[in-house]
């Protein structure tokens, strides 16, 4: 907490001159004795470090400053009158706690707009408490530098009366009108055109100005991994916001990573990849990866060109280019895959929204390994344009509390250029996640169809189920279509679906939930064959690369089909 930081070097220092004394708590402390020891800045051992002492220790030295952080920290919960005796011997200290009658919230007058109130935090009854009274104050000036409101005056004020034991709160609100944004300067390395910086930006010269808009500038920069920092300054003019955007050069542009790794479906594998930032200047990327697996093995060349070329009737605004070139083996149930492909992608974000497009090229060599499937040997060649659109408010990409998640992806297949068939591939998504304090919990949801037009699409091109982010039961794409002759058949038509909650014991331990169910057909648009379900559970441990997970999936109607996964980052 943040009433017992400072005393972390006072514990440091005094650990070489003397006897550490455990702490400990009895009376009728209204907390819990974990959240005071949080408030003392002291850890305790997890469930799991049972070979750890239960209490922990502090010198005794500090052990005074510990007693008059527990006077305010239950001052600032809203027990002003609290009593504290302390008992001490050659081995602990004991803090005998009665936290006495709490001030309670009896009134509270809100000159707020209704989207701002809920950032109060507290309601009429509740326990004053002081700290989120604190929190609701920046909460709301936060939330109105977001929606451009970089003049607000906000006056809020807690009045409480410590012998009635009550308090009340008063927000006052003065927006004075919406600001933008003025002058933009730009400071880029030589080898980087600024067109490619004024691309991050979803915003220009007169633009409404919004703190969320500099948050995305700063992502969006940082995400062309060719700055050593970015820095944005703002210098406010009464309603008009100029700008300095200061970038440093990339000292390391070549990063090398090796790897060694494990999949339920594929066995032991191997990784590397080479990658260099700011290729030839003006933030482009080149990457080389390579795997190697039992099942599966490729070789990736990617080329990423930021700004490569105006958007349509926008001429201020500018795509991305990337090409993606692959080569691939792999090993599917029933029959062989050899595969050269090359997508062209435009690539365009803007807010919550991003659009990709372009034009895809494959070569696809099939070789059958069962005799009852109707699996088609030979060589196919493909050419299709494609398009992605996505809509995406989740706060974070890998590990989302809140927010939704839209996409659809068409793909459409044609017959020129001597390409082997004609087909339309359709593909929609939606996922919802939403917290409640230590738990969230995600549904997600999936629909696709393939409908051949002419000629017979390779069987790679249909839809499989399974993996860590399809069906749990099943390894990555081992869920061919229920329906089909041959068990190891993709399908032309999916639904899926996901339900999934994780709670977080500690900060950095949870456990997971989760419901996966499958339609997957042969025909398109069939919709006659039935789900096949599956729950699960798993372990989480939070890092710095977002939450790993080792999930456990097993198919309800057929209990010995089951799968591991593990995974960093969340699947939904």
């Amino acid at each position: 907490m943040r009433n017992g930081w400072w005393l972390l070097p006072l514990l440091c220092a005094s650990l070489l001159f003397a006897q550490d004394k455990a702490i400990r708590f009895e009376g009728k402390t209204y907390f819990k004795k974990e959240q005071l020891y949080e408030a003392l800045g002291l850890q305790t051992p997890a469930w799991y470090q049972f070979y750890k002492e239960k209490y922990p220790k502090v010198d005794t030295k500090v052990i005074d400053s510990l007693y008059e952080v527990l006077q305010n920290y239950y001052k600032a919960q809203g027990f002003y009158h609290a009593k504290f005796e302390k008992e001490e011997d050659n081995r602990s200290v004991i803090f005998h706690i009665q936290s006495g009658k709490a001030v309670h919230i009896t009134a509270i007058k809100s000159e707020l707009d209704p989207k701002y109130r809920p950032l109060i935090g507290q309601k009429k009854g509740d326990r004053f408490i002081a700290t989120k009274f604190i929190d609701s104050k920046q909460q709301i000036k936060k939330a109105l530098l977001k929606d451009g409101y970089c003049n607000a005056k906000l006056d809020a004020k807690a009045f409480v009366d410590i012998v009635e034991n009550n308090a009340s709160l008063r927000y006052h609100l003065q927006k004075n009108g919406l600001c933008h944004f003025g002058k933009i300067t730009i400071q880029a390395p030589k080898n980087i055109n600024k067109k490619v910086i004024i691309s991050r930006l979803n915003f220009r010269t007169q633009s409404p100005y919004s703190t969320q808009k500099i948050n995305d500038a700063y992502s969006a920069l940082s995400g062309l991994e060719a700055f050593n920092g970015v820095q944005i300054r703002q210098q406010k003019n009464t309603e008009v916001v100029n700008l300095q955007i200061k970038l440093h050069p990339k000292s390391k542009r070549i990063s090398q990573k090796i790897g060694v790794g494990y999949e339920t479906n594929l066995g032991p594998k191997a990784l590397f990849s080479w990658e260099e930032r700011n290729f030839h200047g003006d933030a482009k990327k080149i990457a080389f990866d390579l795997k190697y697996s039992q099942k599966e093995q490729y070789l990736k060349n990617t080329l990423f060109w930021p700004a490569f070329t105006h958007a349509p009737f926008f001429t201020d605004y500018y795509l991305d280019l990337k090409n993606e070139f692959t080569f691939s083996k792999y090993i599917y149930r029933d029959f062989k895959e050899k595969k050269i492909s090359n997508l062209i992608h435009l690539q365009k974000n803007y807010y919550q929204f991003s659009i990709d497009s372009g034009l895809g090229f494959e070569k696809i060599y099939i070789n059958k390994t069962g005799n009852i499937c109707t699996i088609s040997d030979g060589h196919f060649f493909l050419f299709y344009p494609f398009l992605n659109l996505i809509y995406d408010t989740r706060d974070s990409k890998i590990n989302p509390k809140e927010g939704i998640y839209l996409s659809s992806y068409m793909e459409l297949g044609a017959k020129i250029w001597q390409a082997d068939t004609s087909y339309s591939k359709l593909l929609f998504e939606g996922r919802t996640i939403q917290s409640f304090d230590n738990l969230t919990v995600a549904l997600k949801g999936r629909f696709g169809v393939i409908n051949e037009i002419q000629s017979h699409l390779p069987e790679s091109k249909r839809f499989f189920a399974g993996g860590a982010f399809s069906n749990r039961a099943y390894g990555y794409n081992r869920l061919g279509a229920t329906d089909a002759k041959c068990k190891g058949m993709g399908g032309k038509t999916i639904i899926e679906g996901s339900a999934e909650g994780d709670y977080w014991i500690t900060h950095k331990y949870g456990l997971g939930l989760f419901y996966d169910t499958t339609m997957l057909t042969e025909q398109s648009f069939s919709f006659d064959t039935d789900f096949v379900h599956t729950i699960g559970a798993g372990l989480r441990y939070m890092t710095l690369l977002g939450p790993v997970k080792l999930d456990v999936g097993i198919n309800l109607e057929e209990t010995s089909q089951y799968a591991i996964h593990f995974q960093i980052g969340q699947s939904f």
